[in-house]
């Protein structure tokens, strides 16, 4: 019969959550001791008898005592092989508020743990709350793609109570590496569930940059939180009675997550290593076609070494691991009208709402991001490229009168990051969700022959609806109309080939004094969406029995080669370059190019990312409402498009 996990809780000066701790651990079913410090300090081999360790919080305001600091060191210094095996061997270790400090002292968080206890291991610290004033109070938390065992499976916001002063996370490194190796589970969010670049006070209590409330070490086996899982177990405790799962409190979900993990060590699975088989030479095989009895001749002797996918370069488990840490973020993009979820082998849609319209057509796009994926690798930042590429399909479709339904990505590696790749769906996922659209379902391909290490791309194909007398082709457009552009946020997705020419010997984190910003953080800006706009003004002019003529998204090939698709025979567009004020990162761009304006405006957007083309009085009307709208040209008898110094 298999024998129950065990759980082992620490207790030490200062520490005044384990019983609490330990009632948890029982709860869902560990064999649970609570341990002193002194005591495991004596048989420091019996730290490997247990599948999990816990350290509870206590300790005083800020660790004032310095009771966590010693207790780092005592686990550092005299437990500190015994730690170290106890973690490589895919053990669990859970620290809870100064639990947390403590595993952060010990440099288990976010590095590792050090070969002794000389010197300063660790490379983050948890300091007094930006208010400076202990904090108790109940907060809301969502995760975040990543490899921590605690988190797995709890795709919904969760409460938890705090009780601390010295939460707020510093790293002396760059935040943006913990978030590409998932290594930031746990982030404060608002009561709403919702996140941002920043979470104000009271909901983030300590101040923490990007919101951090947890955090876990690359393998996901060692995590520490400064909110209390262990005093919400069940329903009861919270002051309105309510949790995420009904009758059992919120944090009970991260020690059964805790306890699912442990009887697989306890059963052996994934435990071992697994290892290579030793290569064998198989027997000579005679030629094809000739009986081994009566051959003379024989084929030459060969050895064959046993060879898996994985070790061909192709990671199937990896693949596995990415679908599951992003399957969160690809079902809130579903609505009741999906049908088939992340798993099947296709996507599958309920056209229900299609019986409400007369003539409907379906309007597809296909494209990619291009070669600012290659900013996006060099800079470590995966959060926004998937932004990238809805915001521009989805603007694709709007050219065309259309609303979008669903989306379908397509990620291409080198080398499968889990979750570098969840975190750059979970973008995809969080536009199509900002945009009304469903993230039906894509592709994760790992292709090391293909693709440079290191590198990725990414690409999509979209699908929206239209009512097929509303389509939008600029058939109407017509001598006198006025041509209205809507700013862009950087250069979206174009042009990237050139830029990153130009700034080949340039570091991201340089901060130009035209910019004002690093430039990595002017190169990634997301590709900016104008779903909301365009509905806003089809609904008003719709209004009043107006209509747009014409729209063109400004993306590869420019003014030029964008506005000239939409217009009838003998019409064409004068664009006045001097009608907006050009952006400093174009202009920047401009200087160090030298190149002559004309291929400027074919090669960049140049600050407008769209353009409409309205009847005067329709302009007048759209500006009203949307004062961000800049008259920059005319319709008038000619062919194609013109730009006008």
């Amino acid at each position: 019969m298999t024998r129950k996990p065990r759980a082992l809780v620490l207790r030490a000066p200062g520490i005044n959550c384990d019983r609490e701790m330990a009632y948890a651990c029982r709860l869902v079913g560990f064999e649970t001791e609570l341990v002193h410090i002194n005591q495991l300090l004596k048989n420091p081999e019996a730290l490997l008898e247990y599948h999990f360790l816990a350290l509870p919080g206590g300790f005083s305001y800020g660790d004032d005592l310095g009771a966590g600091t010693l207790l780092a060191k005592n686990l550092t210094i005299h437990l500190g092989d015994q730690l170290r095996r106890f973690v490589a061997e895919g053990r669990l270790v859970l620290g809870v508020c100064n639990g947390f400090q403590v595993l952060v002292r010990a440099g288990l968080l976010p590095g590792v743990l050090a070969s002794d206890g000389a010197g300063d291991v660790a490379r983050a610290s948890l300091t007094e709350n930006a208010l400076a004033q202990f904090e108790c109070r109940w907060v809301t938390l969502v995760t975040q793609p990543s490899n921590c065992v605690f988190t797995q499976g709890i795709d919904k916001p969760v409460e938890f109570p705090v009780a601390h002063g010295e939460g707020q996370f510093v790293y002396s490194g760059d935040l943006s590496e913990l978030h590409t190796s998932g290594q930031l589970p746990l982030v404060y969010a608002t009561p709403a569930g919702r996140t941002g670049e920043m979470v104000a006070y009271p909901a983030n209590p300590n101040g923490s940059m990007d919101n951090i409330a947890g955090a876990c070490n690359v393998q996901g086996n060692v995590f520490g939180l400064m909110p209390h899982p262990e005093r919400f177990v069940s329903a009861l405790q919270h002051p309105q009675r309510r949790s995420l799962t009904g009758d059992i409190g919120d944090g009970l979900l991260i020690f059964q997550n805790a306890f699912n993990y442990a009887q697989k060590l306890v059963s052996g699975e994934g435990v071992t290593p697994v290892s290579r088989p030793e290569a064998s030479p198989l027997a000579s095989q005679s030629v094809a076609g000739a009986s081994s009895a009566t051959s003379t001749a024989q084929a030459p002797s060969v050895t064959i070494t046993p060879l898996s996918y994985a070790e061909s370069g192709v990671d199937v488990t990896a693949g596995e691991q990415a679908v599951r840490l992003m399957k969160k973020a690809v079902q809130s993009t579903h609505g009741p009208e999906v049908l088939e979820s992340v798993g099947a082998f296709a996507g599958a849609m309920s056209l229900h709402a299609v019986d409400k319209m007369r003539r409907p057509a379906l309007v597809s796009s296909t494209d990619g991001v291009g070669t600012k994926t290659l900013i996006a690798a060099q800079a470590k930042r995966y959060d926004t490229i998937g932004y990238d590429i809805v915001n521009h399909s989805v603007n694709d479709l709007l050219m065309m009168g259309a609303r979008p339904l669903f989306f379908m990505d397509y990620v291409a590696v080198n080398k499968l990051d889990p979750v570098q790749v969840a975190r750059i769906v979970q973008g995809v996922a969080e536009a199509c969700k900002e945009a009304g659209c469903a993230l039906l379902g894509g592709e994760t391909a790992e292709m090391p022959d293909v693709y440079m290490p290191g590198a990725f791309d990414l690409a999509g194909t979209i699908v929206g609806i239209v009512e097929q007398d509303e389509i939008v082709n600029g058939s109407t457009i017509s001598v006198g109309d006025y041509i209205l552009g809507l700013p862009s946020s950087g250069l979206h997705t174009n042009g990237y080939s050139l830029v990153r020419k130009l700034f080949a010997q340039t570091s991201l984190d340089t901060v130009y004094p035209e910019l004002g910003e690093p430039l990595a953080d002017a190169l990634l800006r997301p590709h900016r969406c104008y779903l909301r706009e365009v509905q806003e003004i089809r609904s008003y002019l719709a209004d009043r029995g107006r209509f747009i003529k014409g729209m063109a998204h400004i993306t590869g090939g420019g003014f030029q080669g964008n506005i000239s698709r939409i217009l009838p025979p003998g019409i064409q567009a004068e664009i006045e370059t001097s009608s907006w004020q050009v952006p400093p990162l174009f202009q920047l761009l401009a200087r160090l190019s030298s190149l002559p304006q004309d291929e400027l405006y074919r090669t960049f957007n140049m600050g407008i990312g769209m353009i409409f083309v309205l009847s005067p009085k329709s302009a007048l009307e759209a500006r009203s409402i949307l004062p961000e709208l800049v008259q920059i040209g005319t319709i008038r008898e000619g062919q194609g498009a013109v730009l006008i110094r």
